[in-house]
């Protein structure tokens, strides 16, 4: 669907126009331009209060796309919205997001992701440091309402796009960095408590035994018993406390480099239980997210980041 058709704008308001655009598609360069009239709103209400337009129209397409069963709109109207969004952060002046005839804009940010997906070594190119390019990266962007969001879907590739959603919310409201300092202070606890009893460490098993059975917990295996009779567990939790020390030192949470961090972390988890909790409680995902939900959520996060910091670089003209 073309959201810019005059007879649509004529009888939809725009958050009619967001909930069509979510439940059924539309064109890129359309979706954009409805986000990009929102934020130009938003900008102009500043004067008086804080303006929520854009946020408010993401999150009633989000929420359509998300009933539809919709991945792959659902993932354009959150990529979309980051870019949009971006141009608020260094805005001044009513600028319009996409300068180009509809045939060549609609495939600009399709066309970048291709580019980073054909350079070779995807994941070097997703969390690249860019401390080294030589421009300062942009922020997140403002929050969705993910807890509404929450409720709308169990599909994979969903949980992927609300995942990253929510990433995207953790690192722009603090709450990652937060819970860093609390999910540290919980695994040394544990630790400490562990390398005296082993009767806590198997006490500590059967717990987490029984929370993956009654609450469903998105676990990649079932918890190893002999992980925790012998020093396993603690040696795999010191190294997670550690990855998440060094985390935090190095980044205030609210750029790639978290994202880098958190995607190296994951990716070498092999049967992890509380270390998988305490990244869930992280980025603020529920228990639905297994190791593997929780990578692609960090990676499409990133892809939103990694476009909007390029769009001023030209990968997206």
């Amino acid at each position: 669907l073309d959201l810019d058709n005059d007879k649509m704008k004529q009888v939809l308001t725009p958050e009619e126009m967001a909930r069509i655009a979510g439940g059924f598609g539309a064109t890129d360069e359309s979706i954009a331009n409805l986000l990009n009239e929102a934020m130009q709103r938003d900008i102009m209400d500043e004067k008086n209060e804080p303006g929520h337009k854009l946020q408010d129209l993401v999150n009633e397409g989000l929420a359509f796309a998300l009933r539809a069963n919709d991945y792959h709109t659902s993932r354009q109207m959150l990529i979309l919205y980051t870019l949009v969004a971006s141009k608020r952060h260094d805005a001044t002046e009513s600028k319009p997001l996409l300068e180009h005839s509809p045939s060549s804009s609609s495939n600009n940010w399709r066309d970048a992701e291709k580019s980073m997906e054909n350079e070779g070594g995807k994941e070097k190119k997703l969390f690249r440091d860019e401390r080294t390019l030589g421009f300062i990266a942009k922020p997140p962007p403002p929050p969705l309402d993910t807890d509404r969001l929450r409720s709308a879907t169990n599909s994979d590739g969903l949980l992927a796009v609300l995942g990253a959603a929510q990433v995207l919310r953790a690192m722009q409201d603090g709450s990652a960095k937060r819970r860093v300092k609390e999910s540290i202070d919980s695994i040394e606890e544990w630790i400490e408590t562990g390398e005296q009893s082993v009767a806590f460490r198997v006490a500590s098993w059967r717990d987490q035994r029984a929370a993956q059975g009654d609450l469903k917990i998105a676990m990649e295996n079932d918890s190893n018993f002999m992980a925790f009779v012998s020093n396993k567990a603690i040696s795999n939790r010191k190294k997670f406390a550690k990855q998440l020390r060094d985390a935090a030192a190095v980044t205030d949470f609210d750029s790639l480099l978290v994202l880098k961090s958190i995607h190296s972390v994951a990716a070498q988890m092999r049967s992890p239980c509380l270390r998988l909790e305490l990244l869930q409680y992280i980025l603020g995902l529920d228990n639905r997210y297994s190791v593997a939900h929780v990578t692609r959520s960090v990676e499409l996060a990133a892809t939103c980041l990694n476009l909007s910091e390029n769009d001023d670089n030209n990968l997206l003209k």
